[in-house]
């Protein structure tokens, strides 16, 4: 969609940065969740989130094949839709240690 390749890197970056940010906030609902344990709470939430991109790597390389990448890049729009339902279902983490209290 973009002219060029000067166009295109600056939405490439941006992209980067939305990936990479929700990182640490994923390890600390990890660890809101698991908080006797937070280590492990990390390592699974971080190592959940790149399993499951990786199982739908391939399902969006077939899309990419079927119909092109535009198609793709459109349907990786919709995921924060899916996963801001998937956390409608979340259900709040429990008093535990470790945790932080609001004041």
């Amino acid at each position: 969609m973009a002219s060029g390749v000067f166009t295109a890197l600056p939405f490439a970056v941006l992209a980067g940065l939305a990936l990479n940010v929700p990182f640490a906030v994923l390890v600390r609902l990890g660890q809101d969740y698991l908080p006797g344990r937070p280590g492990t709470a990390a390592g699974v939430t971080l190592g959940l989130s790149v399993s499951v991109g990786g199982l739908l790597t391939p399902a969006f390389g077939l899309a990419a094949d079927a119909r092109g990448t535009q198609l793709v890049f459109t349907l990786v729009c919709f995921l924060p839709l899916v996963a801001w339902a998937l956390g409608l279902f979340l259900r709040s983490p429990g008093n535990g240690q470790g945790q932080s209290k609001n004041v």
